[in-house]
């Protein structure tokens, strides 16, 4: 620790994204703290309920994961806030990451559009008009004056004159529109915005202000969007503990068992030594690195989740079956149907858990491969909002990549009815591997006998779509990914889940358990 921070200077500029990630963390913590604080007061016993499910498979390395986001950015806090050996950007004055992280969050709340009517005096030349606006939040300025005058709008710097934006001749009742975009020049220069008028005329005129201002980085709302992403986690969580009994009961052994794995704990760990050993490998893309770093860290996070939900479905269900230990459950007053969705719920949240620990480390490492990458080829010193817009492209291929598992949990656990945890494995993969090739099977079969046309659409009937969850040429080439196409695959994801899960019930519903 204290050879990080007396390199501070080489490592820890690109970490204000990732205090960004810890404060919703923390609030998060607080929020489920108080929540469980009220429903303490309420109903005693589902608070201790509540509480003995941090013992879960699920919930517990959740907490963890969230305490350890949190002490991050409590440390850089501190370390801000004592004066400890951080760059110079890190101080606490207007210019400082925290300074603009909770500007932006207050105009993301607060009213943007604003207007404002002076009057400019009869022969007045340059007549100053303050404006209580800061030039970085300006997406739109109008100006209207009922009389022809002229408006300054950019002022020089440092009492130099630059060069300066025409003088704009406001003709009466004619409108002037500034918008902003990436080619525009901003009107106004430095931290202050004012105008300065001119009107020749003997009388005087009536100026109308209109301007829209925007949060200076949008890139901060990462804080609410996380808050609400784990918070919805967390709230869901709990609900389905409260609310569904025996299948939640079930859901938490399976979960349970599958963090009890050594399987588990290597997936992790080997997870993690990958993600920061990417980091300095060199892809010889000509400065396309941190691309690339994504797309190899979202494959490696893909496979390494279908890998343990495979092995744990075989373990859970198949081995289960097996040892007679499925019968000794069901002879309670549990039916198959529950058993089956309990197992399932269960998988999903081993998934759901691997995405969010190896997700976590790949979003913080995203950070450091920008800043590695530019010192790496003497560019100039990237920024804090340049990391954050490298890290946000990351989220899109983590949710799809936990869509994907999800599909292949449904898949496996369908398969380990029948089959036991090796033969699972193998027809996991090879689903997998299929999965993706089924557009190529589809279009190679065009043209071709009845047989193999056949065999191509039978192919896409039966296999899962797995392209559809694929992005990683997205995230390499830079192209955001819309909204509405996650929703699409969510629900494709579901659909073919839901029919899975179907054939899983009617498998185990016909099967000999003694």
């Amino acid at each position: 620790m204290p050879l990080l921070l007396a390199d501070a200077n080489r490592w820890l500029i690109p970490l204000p994204p990732v205090w960004l990630l810890g404060a919703a963390a923390l609030l998060t913590m607080l929020a489920a703290m108080a929540g469980w604080s009220l429903l303490r007061l309420v109903a005693p016993r589902l608070a201790a309920e509540a509480r003995a499910s941090l013992g879960d498979g699920f919930l517990g390395p959740l907490a963890w994961l969230l305490t350890a986001f949190a002490a991050l950015m409590i440390a850089f806090t501190v370390a801000g806030g004592v004066g400890l050996p951080l760059p110079p950007e890190f101080a606490f004055s207007d210019a400082a990451p925290l300074a603009q992280f909770g500007r932006s969050l207050v105009r993301m709340t607060s009213a943007n559009d604003f207007r404002r009517t002076v009057t400019v005096d009869p022969g007045a030349n340059l007549q100053t008009i303050p404006l209580p606006l800061r030039p970085q939040e300006l997406a739109r300025l109008e100006l209207q004056a009922d009389r022809t005058i002229v408006v300054r709008t950019q002022q020089p710097v440092g009492g130099f004159a630059l060069v300066r934006e025409p003088d704009v001749v406001l003709e009466a009742g004619q409108p002037w529109v500034w918008q902003r975009a990436d080619d525009a020049t901003n009107p106004f220069l430095g931290s202050t915005a004012k105008l300065e008028a001119s009107n020749e005329a003997a009388a005087p005129a009536r100026l109308e202000i209109r301007w829209r201002l925007v949060p200076e980085h949008p890139q901060a709302a990462i804080l609410p969007w996380a808050f609400v992403v784990l918070g919805g986690i967390v709230a869901a969580y709990a609900l389905f503990r409260l609310g569904c009994g025996r299948v939640a009961a079930i859901a938490a052994a399976t979960t349970k068992e599958a963090v009890g794995q050594p399987l588990y704990a290597v997936v992790i760990v080997v997870g993690i030594a990958l993600i920061v050993g990417f980091l300095v490998i060199p892809y010889n893309t000509f400065g396309e690195d941190v691309k690339m770093y994504k797309d190899s860290g979202l494959t490696l996070i893909k496979v390494l989740a279908l890998l343990l939900v495979a092995w744990t479905a075989g373990v859970a269900v198949s081995e289960e079956i097996e040892g007679r230990t499925a019968l000794t459950v069901l002879s309670k007053p549990l039916a198959r149907w529950q058993f089956v969705l309990g197992k399932f719920a269960g998988l999903v949240l081993v998934a759901l858990l691997v995405v969010l620990i190896l997700g976590a480390v790949l979003l913080a490492m995203t950070n450091f491969k920008v800043v590695y990458d530019a010192r790496e080829s003497a560019k100039v010193e990237p920024v804090w909002w340049e990391c954050a817009d490298e890290m946000i492209t990351v989220v899109p291929g983590l949710a799809l990549a936990f869509l994907e598992t999800v599909v292949m949990a449904a898949i496996a656990l369908a398969a380990s009815t029948r089959l036991g945890t090796v033969a699972n494995l193998v027809l996991c993969f090879a689903v997998y591997a299929l999965g993706h090739l089924v557009p190529l099977l589809v279009q190679s079969s065009v043209g071709k006998f009845a047989i193999v046309r056949f065999t191509g659409r039978l192919f896409a009937t039966v296999l899962p779509v797995l392209d559809h969850f694929t992005v990683e040429a997205a995230v390499v080439g830079g192209v955001p990914v819309p909204w509405d196409y996650l929703g699409w695959a969510a629900a494709y994801a579901g659909l073919y889940s839901a029919v899975t899960i179907l054939v899983a019930l009617v498998l185990f519903q016909h099967r000999d358990l003694a």
